[in-house]
């Protein structure tokens, strides 16, 4: 009733082979030391270029926003946005300084092509320069004197109902509201 010796013995090869855990212990680390060496590759090949000798400038550069925004909270600033989608016009009051000219940017969070910068003109109580519409997105907002001794911050939807407020260092006295169309 035993199967003969010769042909047990050429059947066990045929287990092995067919056997996916033994392929699993075998594959999977031969897969981690085949791609370690592709990493190796990528990193030698197209690693990182070293830091400038001057990269500290970026620092200095946020240490200039800091003292602007502190500036903007001393002044005790309130800004106002509206964009006019009728007047193709972006209008801001502003309360607590009186530059004749304001600094406005609008970057757009993923298309850089859509940012406006424009230098809005005073007008009585009003600062305003020609603006089309703003599409639907997180807007950041950042006004500022020509100079660049004050500024504030906001982000702006400009599909959300309520306007959007920020201030300068984050203190409530110096908000941008922006209503938006």
């Amino acid at each position: 009733m035993h199967a003969p010796a010769s042909q047990s013995a050429t059947s066990q090869p045929s287990d092995l082979r067919a056997n996916p855990v033994l392929w699993l212990v075998i594959a999977l680390p031969l897969l981690a030391v085949v791609a370690s060496f592709g990493s190796l590759a990528v990193a030698v090949t197209r690693g990182d270029r070293e830091l400038p000798t001057t990269y500290h400038w970026e620092g200095n550069a946020l240490d200039r926003d800091d003292a602007a925004r502190a500036a903007a909270t001393a002044l005790g600033l309130h800004a106002t946005l509206r964009v006019d989608a009728a007047s193709q016009r972006c209008l801001v009051t502003l309360q607590g300084a009186a530059p004749p000219a304001l600094r406005l940017d609008l970057t757009h969070p993923t298309d850089q092509a859509a940012d406006r910068h424009l230098l809005l003109q005073r007008s009585g109580e009003l600062y305003s320069a020609p603006c089309a519409g703003l599409s639907a997105a997180h807007w950041w907002l950042q006004l500022a004197d020509p100079q660049g001794k004050w500024l504030l911050r906001a982000r702006v939807d400009p599909s959300a109902a309520a306007p959007a407020t920020a201030g300068a260092a984050g203190a409530a006295t110096t908000p941008l509201s922006a209503t938006l169309p």
